[in-house]
């Protein structure tokens, strides 16, 4: 007989928890229902007191349900109801999933990933826009995979993924996301050059190689491409394919100033490379000379340019400069000596104008205005021009408090 109380009054008690529980979830479905999300989150704490809550998919739904209209709410007072609701939102909905293992809530699910999967995707976008790369990739990634769960494929989102990981230097996750989207068949020959960037930035020249290659095949005339392919050869020294592949592509966009520039740095390392002859270098030299000055016709604002072409003569005097003391040590032909420096000090100041004007092209704050300072520093030095070169001194002291 005490068996049975016992047996009966566990019964009841089993009951009324349930009910209790039941009553809080129903409570909280009406209260989303009606707007009133404060509500809707006291009945969920309160169904949350009994364990056996925990176990049921139905309130894991619930719960996602909730996070998600607090995330897409006007009203402040509701916003402030929970931190990261989305990210809530998405750990409901893992567990809700895991619970559902005979599919009574298939439904539901569905309902939840396919609003869920557009809530994670705008998070991506909110923190793209603030250039917090990396957490803008893990959204993107996590929007991709709730959308396979209800079998869309949705390659624009898993490049969004890429692209921000690439962008946050998480290069090897980058790969991995490019790499695919390329046995996907995406689509877009962009794909393939941050594919081949990827690789050679990682050290991995033979894979940059091919990958540019499959996009060339893919994208004859993609310019992006074909820049690649160039930058590739810069790389790896073969100049001659460069220089090729970059008159290509200046004869499919001639008034794009960038192609100019690296054709003429293309030159330019060539002009400075002893391994070619002497009459080799000089013509890279007027070449580099003619690009630079290309590039600056269609942009007169074009600092990298305007510095390097001030360095190019700055540099060959300093080439001339090493050669002229090393033949006067061996000759000791100071007449040779003389005339020598004044052909040096000519290419030094050829290299003047430009420098100067890539000083004035830029802020204090430029990543490069030291740079340019002791370039200037040096070749007032060089050239006996001691007013400028008081001038710049005072300059480099103002901004970086010591003497060059």
């Amino acid at each position: 007989m005490k068996r049975t109380v016992v047996f009966f009054i566990v019964v009841l008690f089993s009951t009324s928890v349930l009910y209790a529980q039941g009553r809080d979830m129903r409570r909280a479905d009406r209260s989303i229902d009606r707007g009133n999300l404060a509500s809707a989150l006291e009945n969920l704490q309160a169904a949350m007191e009994h364990e056996e809550v925990f176990e049921d998919p139905e309130f894991w739904l619930l719960k996602a349900r909730l996070y998600l209209q607090i995330a897409i709410t006007d009203n402040p007072e509701y916003r402030e109801l929970v931190e990261n609701p989305v990210d809530k939102a998405d750990e409901a909905m893992i567990k809700a999933v895991e619970l559902d293992t005979d599919n009574q809530h298939w439904i539901q699910i569905q309902q939840n990933m396919l609003f869920l999967s557009e809530m994670v995707f705008n998070q991506g976008v909110d923190k793209y826009n603030q250039q917090n790369w990396g957490e803008a990739s893990d959204y993107f990634l996590r929007a991709y995979e709730i959308g396979k769960t209800f079998e869309a494929q949705d390659t624009t989102t898993l490049y969004n993924a890429a692209l921000s990981a690439e962008l946050g230097q998480q290069y090897d996750k980058a790969l991995d996301l490019y790499i695919r989207l390329r046995d996907m068949q995406y689509d877009q020959p962009f794909l393939y050059a941050s594919l081949a960037n990827i690789s050679l930035f990682l050290g991995d020249t033979a894979s940059g190689t091919k990958y540019v290659e499959e996009g060339r095949e893919r994208y004859p005339d993609d310019l992006e491409l074909i820049f690649t392919e160039a930058n590739i050869h810069i790389f790896t020294g073969d100049l001659n394919r460069a220089e090729k592949i970059l008159d290509i592509a200046i004869e499919k966009d001639p008034d794009n100033p960038v192609l100019y520039f690296a054709l003429a740095a293309n030159y330019d390392q060539m002009a400075q490379d002893t391994l070619y002859p002497a009459e080799k270098r000089e013509f890279a030299f007027q070449e580099a000379i003619s690009a630079y000055k290309q590039a600056l016709e269609i942009d007169p604002n074009y600092f990298d340019a305007m510095f390097n072409l001030g360095a190019l003569h700055f540099n060959k005097g300093l080439r001339l400069f090493e050669e002229a003391e090393e033949r006067l040590r061996a000759t000791h032909d100071f007449a040779q000596y003389e005339e020598d420096e004044k052909e040096i000090r000519k290419i030094w100041l050829d290299a003047e104008p430009y420098l100067q004007q890539a000083l004035e092209m830029i802020e204090e704050d430029h990543e490069f205005y030291r740079t340019v300072l002791i370039s200037l520093v040096e070749l007032y030095a060089r050239t006996n021009q001691p007013d400028k070169l008081k001038e710049i001194e005072g300059l480099y002291l103002k901004y970086f408090g010591e003497e060059e």
